[in-house]
């Protein structure tokens, strides 16, 4: 194995004599170096131009110190020995298509020291074989990383260990590969194009950070990280492509441009046990796309601990679902004005905590809930299609509103309100669960849009009970409803109001200032 060192003061080709030698600084004329040898660039070596005329392959690569250039064009280096076999440099420059092939085949260690901090700067890798440990050095940047042979998913078959780590590319793991958990941070920062991520089924147990204005990221398969790590969105998009993205917790609390972007079936599977595991309460410059976007708490977390979901969005396009399908926590929903848009606790045994108002812009299903502590508003907020709404047996403890135009809500049992809790249909159609009693505080019917509320079942009433005071409606067509408790229901036609059929319980008429005379000792009674 011979050592070669680059000496020309100024450009020239890699496959020309003249511009290596054998020593650092020395004199040139040695031969270029071939698959047996190194290759060093240092602070001999000038500041000029080293252009790749060919696709060199040679043992190791070392740049420290130098303050020149590479220029790759269409051409790569190949890297077929093992230990430290690239070393780079943040003084150094590299243009075209820079590319390093890391081929060795053995089992023994290798190590690359990218030390690059730029995009423009960075170089990609392509790790093709080898069973050995790759470790790729902390505080790095990369532009393409690449662990497969190039032809199909397999390849490099080792465990890669990463330290915090920028990717300006794209990023594809080979199926054979394994990579042990770490808290660094890897971090995805194009600024142009889209870039993918393709993880071939390999857990990466490590924190993922989304930053690059412009930049968008995508899923080619499903993304596992670890129920301690964090998804953290800065800048531009992160595209799931309809795949799932399992991770600890999820972050994107700023006001930067950004975008989730689910795809047709794409969703976060959030495994933390306990904190906040999602946040979006700043909804500025944030934008949510896809078919069913779905936010899924899975973790089976026992009783005594609290998972924390803060969404917020501006309006119904931009909202998230959230499924909990298991635990016996507590899950709080706490963000002020949060936006969801279907919410299903099926699965869970806990308590339901949302101690702020929240809108609702599809489904509602209590699921397994066994306990709420919210004093936190409901606003159903559908402006389209049917929307459900299932209680399974649980009280809503703080006020429900339903006020979407052109929204229908159809309750799926007995919807039941705390008795100091009111019921608003500002606009829209309510249908309560036909042959069953829902039970409110009060209700109200504010603003002078005509909203409708009804039975589920045609020519079939329900039962909607208040227990005292008066409830006065205006603007309301009312349809196989009966209106019982100790209170009195006041629907008068005067205020708008439309009698559409089977009702019960419920004053159409007003008689106000209506003077009837009785016989009974010529007494007339104002109604």
């Amino acid at each position: 194995m011979a050592a070669r060192f680059w000496v020309t003061g100024g450009t020239g080709n890699w496959n020309d004599t003249s511009n290596w030698s054998a020593t650092t600084g020395g004199a040139s004329g040695a031969s270029v170096p071939g698959s047996a040898d190194t290759a060093t660039f240092n602070a001999s070596s000038g500041s000029g131009t080293a252009t790749l005329d060919i696709s060199p392959e040679i043992q190791t690569l070392t740049c420290t110190g130098f303050t020149g250039t590479i220029a790759f064009g269409t051409n790569t280096i190949s890297l077929n020995s093992t230990g430290t076999i690239f070393t780079g440099a943040t003084t150094m420059a590299v243009t075209g298509t820079p590319q390093i092939i890391c081929t060795n085949s053995s089992a023994t260690a290798r190590t690359i020291t990218p030390t690059a901090v730029t995009e423009a700067n960075s170089i990609s890798f392509r790790i093709t074989a080898g069973t050995g440990t790759f470790t790729i050095s902390s505080t790095t940047s990369i532009r393409n990383l690449d662990f497969t042979d190039g032809v199909n998913p397999t390849g490099y078959a080792g465990a890669a260990t990463f330290g915090t780590m920028t990717i300006f590319g794209d990023f594809k793991a080979s199926t054979g590969m394994t990579c042990p958990a770490s808290s660094n941070v890897t971090t995805f920062g194009a600024t142009l194009g889209t870039k993918t991520i393709n993880t071939a089924g390999v857990t990466f147990d490590r924190p993922f950070t989304f930053n690059g204005v412009g930049g968008t990221w995508q899923l080619q398969g499903a993304l596992t990280s670890g129920s301690t790590r964090a998804c953290t969105l800065t800048n531009g998009t992160l595209d799931l492509n309809g795949y799932t993205f399992t991770v600890g917790s999820v972050s994107s609390n700023n006001s930067n441009v950004r975008t989730f972007a689910f795809g047709s079936t794409g969703k976060f599977v959030l495994l933390g046990s306990s904190g906040t595991l999602w946040t979006t309460s700043t909804a500025t410059n944030l934008t949510v796309t896809g078919t069913s976007p779905l936010i899924q708490l899975t973790t089976n977390v026992p009783f005594g601990t609290t998972r924390t979901v803060n969404i917020g969005a501006a309006g119904e396009a931009n909202s998230i679902s959230l499924d909990v399908t298991a635990g016996s926590d507590t899950v709080a929903l706490s963000t002020t004005s949060g936006a969801f848009r279907n919410v299903d606790f099926t699965g869970f045994t806990g308590t339901h905590n949302a101690q702020n108002s929240i809108a609702v812009f599809g489904n509602w299903n209590y699921g397994g809930v066994t306990a709420v502590s919210s004093t936190g508003a409901v606003t159903f907020s559908a402006t389209s299609g049917i929307k459900t709404v299932t209680s399974n047996g649980v009280t809503f403890p703080a006020n429900v509103a339903f006020n979407g135009i052109g929204g229908t809500w159809a309750c799926q049992d007995a919807l039941t309100l705390g008795s100091t809790r009111a019921l608003s249909i500002t606009n829209g159609t309510l249908q309560l669960k036909s042959g069953v009693t829902s039970t409110v505080g009060a209700a109200n019917t504010p603003g002078t849009n005509q909203r409708f509320l009804q039975s589920t079942t045609p020519g079939v009433q329900a039962t909607l009970s208040a227990a005292s005071g008066t409830v006065s409606v205006s603007y309301l067509t009312i349809q196989d409803l009966n209106a019982t408790g100790g209170a009195v229901w006041q629907a008068y036609t005067t205020n708008r109001n439309v009698n559409a059929g089977n009702n019960t319980g419920w004053d159409f008429i007003q008689q106000i200032g209506r003077y009837i005379y009785t016989r009974r000792k010529n007494k007339r009674i104002l109604y």
